[in-house]
């Protein structure tokens, strides 16, 4: 995903995610310090909603992200250790932190398996991920072509092709969000560890989904017509309105630890 794609949901990407919760935070921080690590590089920082509070936690953070814009909003938050890079690239010297963190960003990054190389080049200790236990079941079904198999499916990917090519708005969707990239880098990559670390009740409703989708908070949505987003949009409210009443979700979030040396040798 490009820097002008995560440019575009800068302003809106804090108000249109959870920040994250206090049982996560302290797992995650838990984990770190459990293998003496101080001094964190996160990769994919974004606007510092990990970072900053981990930093409060006495871990010692830096971040580096490909977006300027998101990065200019960490900054303006408090996070002033921050480099402008690509994660499978950075500008560090190998060694340079006791670990490096990628939180959330499996699912988005195409290089996943350049970016752990990375991460344990320039860390001492290890690569953690926070990642998030899922499964094939969806509570809310994507529109766009995701979320199972079956006739209903295909009717989705079908209406929204149609709509595409009305607006002419092409998208490569396996170039953007896919939670399969996280799965297989795990099973290509056992870690040395991966923990539980919090068991969540998700109380978000299908409302709030199609609010993000109508703030364009979605990095695929920055160069779709206007008119197309709205179609979307209502369609979205319709479908949800045939919806029957979902119970309460639980969101089990895990960290994955592997070690520097461990990964290296696999080069």
């Amino acid at each position: 995903m490009t820097e002008a794609e995560f440019d575009s949901i800068a302003p809106v990407y804090d108000e249109t995610r959870r920040a994250i919760d206090e049982e996560t935070l302290r797992g995650l921080a838990g984990m770190l310090t459990a293998h003496h690590c101080w001094s964190v590089l996160e990769i994919g920082v974004g606007t510092g909603r990990v970072s900053l509070p981990l930093s409060k936690e006495g871990v010692m953070t830096s971040g580096v992200d490909v977006s300027r814009k998101m990065l200019e909003r960490a900054m303006s938050k408090g996070v002033s250790d921050v480099v402008q890079a690509d994660g499978s690239s950075t500008p560090f010297r190998g060694r340079s932190f006791d670990a490096v963190l990628l939180a959330h960003v499996f699912h988005i990054i195409e290089n996943s398996e350049g970016v752990l190389m990375e991460g344990a080049r320039v860390s001492r200790v290890g690569v953690f991920a926070l990642v998030r236990k899922r499964d094939d079941n969806r509570a809310f079904p994507s529109f766009w072509g995701g979320g199972g198999f079956g006739a209903e499916v295909e009717e989705r990917r079908e209406w929204f092709r149609k709509l595409a090519e009305k607006y002419n708005w092409s998208w490569d969707r396996d170039r953007h969000r896919d939670w399969g990239r996280e799965r297989r880098l795990l099973e290509s990559y056992p870690p040395d560890e991966l923990v539980q670390v919090s068991d969540l009740v998700d109380a978000s409703t299908f409302e709030d989904r199609i609010e993000r989708f109508n703030k364009r908070a979605y990095p695929f949505t920055s160069g779709m017509p206007e008119g197309m987003k709205e179609e979307i949009v209502a369609e979205m409210r319709r479908r949800a309105a045939q919806m029957p009443v979902q119970g309460p979700r639980h969101v089990i979030y895990q960290v994955a630890f592997w070690r520097s040396g461990t990964l290296l040798h696999r080069r």
